[in-house]
């Protein structure tokens, strides 16, 4: 779905535990993409070598510090990239042996701790799809509600980048 944000910009909050941290494109043709949204949302891309690849919406940042002052210099501070503050989503290939996994957009909620976060899914019925992982910037796992719905859980941790 889209919508036209008018004086509602996005989310009142972020980041935060509980809430949406995070979309993700998972696609066989990156460069169709990235062309794709470009015309439709203005989106660029920045490539972040082997932490993959994430969307840029110039100008996100300024909303983000807003929120949460001091964003975009704290992303400086902890070494960030070029542009690190004004990132919407992640952009990820999905692998080329995989014939199943059909091209999809994923959410990613934050969390305080995603150990805990995934050991109390399994305790309320819920499935863990990938055990809590250290990746760029992050702690994250991959979760399953009880009803199927797939989602990623994200703990920042900025030792990991």
């Amino acid at each position: 779905m889209v919508w036209e944000a008018h004086a509602h910009r996005g989310a009142a909050v972020v980041n935060e535990h509980g809430a949406v941290n995070f979309n993700d494109l998972y696609s066989r043709d990156l460069e169709a993409a990235k062309q794709f949204y470009n015309a439709v949302f203005g989106w660029e891309s920045i490539d972040l070598g082997p932490g993959g690849q994430m969307w840029t919406l110039p100008g996100y940042g300024d909303h983000l510090d807003l929120l949460t002052p001091g964003h975009a210099e704290m992303i400086a501070e902890m070494g960030g990239p070029a542009g690190f503050e004004n990132v919407v989503a992640s952009l990820n290939l999905i692998d080329p042996d995989d014939a199943d996994t059909q091209p999809h957009w994923g959410i990613t909620f934050a969390v305080e701790d995603a150990d805990a976060t995934a050991a109390r899914a399994v305790e309320l019925g819920g499935a863990v799809v990938l055990p809590p992982t250290d990746a760029p910037w992050v702690r994250m796992s991959v979760l399953r509600d009880p009803a199927g719905a797939v989602f990623s859980a994200s703990q920042f941790a900025p030792e990991n980048a």
